[in-house]
């Protein structure tokens, strides 16, 4: 992490919050026939020393498909529905290879802090989440260990792409003059996105073709046809299942790619098709909308930090964390001094643990959801992230006027985003690459 000596648990890369629209997709429903579909169960693709079994592409398609009645849109084809679940599947399992190679693991403590997030912004606790998913005839171990592979798939990106993202202040400054930059505190964009993938060796025939292609998508939707339903059957994209919707952003961002080709588009209409490294690109500007707030929710918050290495393992950190943490709620130590004399932040710890004034978006997701919701003056329970073990507490909470510093925070997390995304596809597709991928459908 850059700077690691200011504060260790600030995010180097855009907030991944965990929801239930999002995460259900993955979960796997109890299937009609299961004895049946067990004797006919064969291998539809290897994955390195793995292997993805018909049964598990059936169930992952059987959720998409109830998703798709719910919101009451029309299927696509089975077979381009089968192709695009299973090169989803494909590319989550090469990513949990390489997370288990790398040693990286999500431990049930972190896990129930996981699921209790989720149940707070559906409005309920955890037990009564459970039990509505288990109503509603959703497999409750199966959706925690789907919650758990996308925490541990976060973490490898994390590693692997965002940890390697730097900006400077120089490039913060040529940002906020542009105009681009100026944007940002103007408008949100709403985008639709469609991707014709062309491969990482692609001969100047492949490109031509992927070009065609895209070519005939956007005649296709000229023409009238539907966006979400053109998305479904064609798009190469990682939100091609859920139409294409990419939802919405502030302008600054979006991929420089898509910002700038989105900035002359009006509500409705669509782009031409956009080259970049990982082929054509065709946006539609599904809204957009102005203004920034200019007053922000900041919080005043203090915590402890205790790492893992080659001396402390996770269990013992968690521990050590626990008995400083059950020291100060008993009244045994004030929170300062123990801060200073053990926390692995250095810069906070010279400070009793202060982190100063904190914005929304700052922090890695797992503190920013424990600095929500924990109540002003109070200790919150351990937790983990991906620096270690912490606990916090909010000392204060202010709303303020939008100031420079904050618009430089703003420009700087947009450059990270920005960065983020176009490196992440890049990242995935060569990692694919790498691997030895067999599909048997």
């Amino acid at each position: 992490m850059n700077n690691e000596s200011l504060h260790a648990a600030r995010s180097t890369h855009p907030t991944r919050a965990l929801h239930w629209l999002m995460l259900v997709v993955a979960l796997s429903l109890p299937m009609l026939g299961h004895a049946k579909v067990q004797m006919l169960d064969r291998i539809v693709a290897v994955v390195n020393d793995g292997a993805i079994m018909a049964s598990e592409l059936d169930e992952r398609i059987n959720v998409i498909a109830l998703q798709f009645q719910d919101k009451g849109q029309e299927l696509p084809p089975p077979a381009i529905m089968r192709e695009q679940v299973l090169d989803r599947m494909i590319i989550e399992r090469v990513q949990l290879q390489l997370a288990e190679r790398a040693g990286i693991k999500v431990d049930d403590a972190s896990l129930n802090q996981a699921m209790s997030g989720i149940a707070r912004q559906n409005g309920m606790t955890l037990e009564d989440f459970a039990a509505a998913m288990r109503q509603d005839g959703y497999d409750w171990n199966q959706f925690r260990e789907q919650i758990r592979e996308d925490m541990i798939i976060s973490r490898l990106q994390q590693r692997s792409v965002a940890s390697r993202i730097r900006v400077t202040d120089r490039e913060v400054d040529r940002f906020l003059g542009s105009e681009m930059g100026k944007q940002m505190f103007e408008e949100d964009f709403h985008l639709g996105h469609i991707l014709i993938r062309v491969p990482g060796a692609a001969s100047p025939e492949d490109v031509q073709a992927a070009q065609s292609k895209a070519q005939d998508v956007e005649n296709r939707l000229a023409g009238g046809e539907d966006f979400q339903q053109v998305a479904v059957s064609v798009s190469d994209g990682p939100k091609a299942l859920e139409g294409g919707d990419l939802g919405w952003r502030p302008a600054a961002q979006w991929p420089s790619l898509f910002s700038e080709a989105a900035l002359s588009l009006q509500k409705g209409e669509i782009s031409a098709p956009i080259r970049s490294g990982a082929g054509f690109h065709i946006l539609k500007m599904i809204d957009r909308r102005g203004g920034a707030e200019k007053v922000v929710t900041q919080y005043q918050v203090r915590h402890v930090l205790i790492k893992t290495d080659a001396l402390t393992n996770s269990e013992q950190a968690h521990a050590q964390a626990q008995r400083l943490h059950d020291q100060i709620a008993s009244g045994q130590s004030e929170f300062a001094p123990v801060a200073a004399e053990h926390s692995d932040d250095p810069g906070s710890a010279r400070n009793g643990g202060e982190l100063g004034w904190v914005n929304r978006g700052e922090m890695v997701p797992e503190f920013e959801d424990m600095m929500l919701n924990t109540p002003t003056g109070e200790l919150s329970p351990v937790f983990e992230t991906q620096y270690g073990w912490h606990f916090l507490r909010v000392d204060d909470i202010r709303d303020t006027d939008m100031s420079d510093e904050f618009r430089r925070m703003q420009a700087t997390q947009a450059l990270q985003k920005r960065r983020f995304e176009e490196e992440l596809e890049t990242w995935i597709q060569e990692k694919r690459g790498e691997s030895y991928v067999d599909i048997r459908l």
